[in-house]
């Protein structure tokens, strides 16, 4: 009896699987999100390297991201990269 009882709660709790219009929606959102990411790298790459610097930020770290998937996520691989930059400078005293 308590078996069943535990199926039973186990099937009360699973979610319909989301349809056709939600599962459209967030591919539309996943593109504009990453369509609007590849227009904020293009203007840093516009930037010169001394103001990429002031942001934690090298040329390289740009062409990086431009050359990575489209939908991949290119505001978490440029905060990484800041601050592992900005540790290796309070670590070692010196300016990348």
């Amino acid at each position: 009896m308590i078996d069943r009882r535990m199926e039973i709660e186990a099937r009360a709790t699973r979610r319909p699987a989301p349809g056709l219009l939600v599962l459209a929606r967030s591919a539309a959102s996943r593109f504009v999100r990453a369509w609007q990411n590849r227009r904020v790298i293009n203007r840093l790459s516009e930037l010169d390297d001394h103001q990429l610097l002031d942001m934690g930020l090298c040329r390289s770290d740009v062409h990086e991201v431009r050359a990575a998937s489209f939908f991949s996520d290119a505001g978490l691989h440029l905060t990484i990269a800041a601050r592992e930059r900005a540790r290796r400078h309070v670590r070692s005293g010196r300016a990348d």
